[in-house]
């Protein structure tokens, strides 16, 4: 509802959870005022207990009351009075440290009983009044190249703890634990190097609990991501980015289980997580996530499924294989979704594709007839026999292939940053070491020098001057230099020339010097 002054405070869509269970669930302390059943008002003892408070506790309560409706814009102090039971006309102190705290903005409105006067109204500042939103709460740490601590941030506008955990999960900025004071400072990460998992993601058949379907926290993969990610580490799987779980068996979670503030992790969790029990299994065909996929996330991965689903019956011309060693439609475009085979490079993967289809074809034209099942056909509109080369690369130029095919982690793959570090002591440190690995694999001869000689310094036997400058060219006649074109001679482009070869032999400039 609106107030005298036109504030709609008591909006539902204007509050946070906190401040809209205050006023659907209140306290015994409130009771509703005659007239105005939804006007919440203060007893008389409370109202009491409250007037007996200090100067500093009053601050408080009204800026704790503030912040809970910091969306409701500047509040007048008959509002404030109504909620709090603290009255700024009469607590002039008060109202003195609410002008003086960087916390409370103070406007000057007039007053609508009374235009001629103005009248303070109080409303929350955070420290960083232009992040409203996700969007403009990356920018703000994005300008912060020296870090923002995370506790100057989680009073901007409601829900922003919730944004805040979502950035550091997904590594949009980087989190680092602040041990001297308990906080985390939040750097910006700057642009992020993302690599897509060899596995094929999809959803698994929903089961229903309960009667209602059951959440979605493990995804299917056909490669085994355990040699690619570990537990702790991000993850993107249906364009959104979880955890990889690793929650044990427990009422609470002790602080081993918790996922790692950094996106990836150079060891696994500790080992006494093994010995109570992950909750989520992780396994050569599981992905377990910290929190269920959303239902924009699960259409994602479906898209996904039906390109290569309509990819496979383009390039296969509609046959599947039933038989032993066979597999659904979608088995050997998906085989063929590599680093070179997504939509970034449709043509490359129309030809995996097509490749694919016809060794499917000649390795199974051996078997028996009955174990191959033909879908579509000649007279079929839903056979890819006559799919032209067009029309599989725009299948294949799906933009859900390449987003939504693949899993993707930040960083190298776990099994090739093992590969690295189990190699970089064979990595030569000098120079001499490099040119003696040179001479053992006969890449250099004993004796020859591994550097080139230095390029010339330009302007030294070049077309440049000692400035830098292109010198200037200089016409002389050569020895028994004539004119060869004969057959010109009578003709008005025999006398240019002639004239041309004149001003040479003076050693003037003619065109180009081609003569």
């Amino acid at each position: 509802m609106s107030n005298a002054y036109g504030f709609d405070f008591l909006r539902t869509e204007h509050l946070d959870e906190s401040a809209q269970h205050d006023i659907k669930k209140p306290s015994s302390t409130l009771q509703d005022e005659p007239g105005t059943p939804s006007t919440l008002v203060l007893s008389e003892e409370a109202l009491q207990e409250i007037q007996n408070k200090p100067d500093l506790e009053k601050q408080f309560l009204i800026l704790s009351f503030l912040q809970k409706h910091r969306g409701s814009g500047c509040l007048a102090p008959n509002v404030i009075y109504k909620s709090t039971g603290i009255d700024l006309d009469l607590d002039t102190k008060v109202g003195e440290m609410l002008q003086k705290n960087p916390k409370v903005k103070v406007e000057m409105v007039p007053d609508p009983e009374n235009p001629a006067l103005l009248v303070a109204t109080y409303a929350y500042q955070a420290k960083y009044s232009t992040v409203r939103d996700r969007t403009t709460l990356l920018a703000q740490i994005n300008r912060m190249l020296s870090g923002v601590p995370m506790r100057d941030l989680e009073d901007s506008y409601p829900k922003v703890e919730d944004d805040l955990a979502a950035l550091i999960t997904a590594g949009d900025v980087v989190a680092v634990a602040n041990t001297e004071d308990k906080d985390k400072i939040l750097f910006p990460r700057g642009e992020a190097f993302l690599v897509e998992l060899d596995g094929i993601v999809t959803v698994p058949q929903k089961k229903l609990e309960g009667g209602r379907e059951q959440e979605i926290v493990l995804i299917d993969t056909d490669v085994d991501p355990t040699t690619q990610i570990r537990r702790g580490e991000a993850v993107q799987v249906g364009g959104e980015w979880f955890r990889v779980s690793s929650a044990v068996r427990a009422a609470t979670q002790p602080s081993r289980a918790l996922a790692p503030l950094s996106v990836v992790s150079s060891q696994d969790m500790n080992k006494r997580n093994e010995v109570d029990g992950y909750s989520r299994q992780f396994n050569s065909k599981t992905i377990p996530l910290d929190s269920a996929l959303s239902t924009q996330g699960i259409a994602n991965l479906q898209q996904a499924k039906e390109a290569r689903e309509r990819l496979a019956k383009l390039a296969h011309g509609g046959r599947i294989s039933s038989g032993g060693g066979g597999g659904s439609l979608g088995v050997l475009v998906g085989q063929a979704l590599g680093s070179l085979a997504h939509s970034s490079n449709p043509t490359a993967l129309a030809g995996a594709a097509a490749a694919s289809g016809s060794v499917s074809s000649a390795s199974s034209s051996g078997r028996r007839r009955q174990n191959r099942t033909t879908v579509g056909g000649p007279n079929n509109p839903q056979s890819g026999g006559g799919a032209t080369k067009e029309e599989i690369i725009k299948a294949a130029s799906d933009v859900a292939l390449a987003t939504f095919s693949h899993a993707r982690r930040h960083g190298c793959t776990k099994d090739i940053r093992e590969m690295y570090l189990a190699t970089s002591s064979l990595v030569p440190k000098s120079d001499n070491e490099l040119q003696a690995k040179l001479v053992e694999h006969k890449l250099l001869q004993p004796g020859e020098t591994m550097r080139r000689p230095r390029l010339k310094k330009r302007g030294a036997g070049t077309n440049l001057d000692n400035d830098g400058k292109p010198k200037k060219r200089r016409y002389y006649e050569r020895k028994s230099q004539r004119m060869t074109n004969v057959h010109l001679d009578g003709t008005p482009e025999g006398s240019i020339l002639a004239l041309a070869l004149e001003q040479q032999r003076q050693g003037k400039s003619v065109g180009d010097g081609g003569m």
